[in-house]
């Protein structure tokens, strides 16, 4: 079996990607399901807000279900059903609408009364305060 030089698999790269991606840039915004820190809560209506929200910036959003923990400023480990919701956009919209999404996790923050909100930018994250 012939092998493939480096030089050759980029090649064959450069022909199966023959096309520029559209939308080359993710922000996500992590909504809680807690309030308060540790209380449960059905966060099925923010969701839908946050959904709303980024979709006037950006065009579209989508939402997916995770289960994250943390280790809040009591020492506690708080377990919570956390909703990705999340856009993809062009570098221009990420630079021109990142203060507006990190305002949607301040917002969220403090009308949950977290300790921080998570915000994804690109696969890096960043604790959002109120």
């Amino acid at each position: 079996m012939k092998k493939h030089s480096s030089h050759n698999q980029k090649d064959i790269m450069k022909k199966e990607i023959a096309f520029q991606f559209d939308l080359n840039c993710r922000w996500a915004v992590y909504v809680p399901s807690t309030k308060n820190v540790n209380e449960t809560i059905d966060n099925t209506e923010e969701v839908k807000k946050v959904i709303g929200e980024l979709s006037d910036l950006f065009g579209g959003a989508t939402a997916t279900p995770s289960i994250g923990g943390w280790r809040c400023e009591n020492g506690e480990v708080v377990v919570e059903n956390t909703t990705i919701v999340y856009s993809f956009c062009t570098t221009d919209q990420a630079i021109k609408h990142a203060g507006d999404v990190l305002a949607i996790a301040q917002r969220l923050c403090r009308e949950y009364n977290q300790e921080a909100v998570t915000v994804e930018y690109n696969g890096q994250v960043k604790f959002v305060t109120a």
